[in-house]
């Protein structure tokens, strides 16, 4: 849920009055997705597997069934980390209720800790064949926690981790946005500049995380920094839905 308030959210594309978990969503959604995209380029690049991208590993495990993606354990390990992390975010809902604690800064340390795994065991394990394993699973784990941080911004559907749900409301917003009149056309403008940016994103952080396999593996590091820079941007006293 949501609470209007006269002082706004600072949120260019937000209603009036809108405030989120975040103090400024927009930046927030940015670093969510160049996450995404940055985990994403890496293990492709790396390891020939998706870490935030579960349609591509689904896809290819089917392909594995003929023979024709010799990757496929790592894509099935990949979308059961995803999976243990979906339901871990979830489960964290208990003692955050508990305790009073903001679901989205758990969420969002526990994505971090985790890609923090996920980077010692790219600088410490020498072997390939179990640095991909464990890389396919944590990093998996990771992103499932961090797809449930953010699901919409001011009431406008929204996704990091599944773009291809963003091109499906993009085409959507902009139809809004051209063809519709008052709150349609508002509602289509906010999904459709919303939905490019995140695609924008997405594309410069799988082109950053195919960079740092070039630099090195102490260049996964980057990755770490942005979801650790969006949950200083959590508000104190969030809502558990932006």
């Amino acid at each position: 849920m949501t609470t209007p308030t006269p002082s706004g959210s600072g949120d260019p594309t937000a209603p009036v009055g809108h405030v989120g978990i975040f103090r400024w969503p927009v930046l927030a959604l940015a670093l969510l997705t160049l996450t995404a995209g940055y985990t994403d380029g890496y293990s492709l690049s790396r390891f020939d597997v998706f870490i935030a991208n579960q349609s591509g590993n689904i896809v290819r495990a089917g392909m594995g069934l003929f023979g024709e993606y010799d990757a496929w354990p790592l894509a099935l390990l990949s979308m059961l980390g995803f999976a243990v992390g979906a339901m871990l975010a979830w489960l964290l809902g208990i003692p955050a209720a508990r305790l009073g604690w903001t679901l989205v800064r758990v969420r969002l340390l526990t994505a971090s800790a985790i890609l923090g795994l996920w980077w010692l065991v790219i600088l410490v394990v020498s072997n390939d064949s179990q640095k991909g394993i464990a890389c396919a699973l944590l990093g998996g784990t990771a992103l499932g926690v961090l797809a449930s941080v953010m699901t919409k911004i001011a009431d406008t559907p929204i996704q990091p981790t599944f773009q291809t749900a963003t091109v499906l409301n993009s085409a959507r917003g902009l139809i809004e946005w051209m063809a519709g009149h008052g709150a349609t056309e508002s509602a289509g403008r906010r999904l459709a500049v919303l939905g490019i940016m995140t695609i924008l994103c997405y594309a410069a952080g799988g082109a950053l995380g195919a960079f740092a396999v070039r630099v090195g593996p102490t260049a996964v590091l980057i990755g770490l920094f942005l979801p650790a820079i969006a949950l200083i941007l959590a508000r104190p006293d969030a809502n558990p839905q932006q």
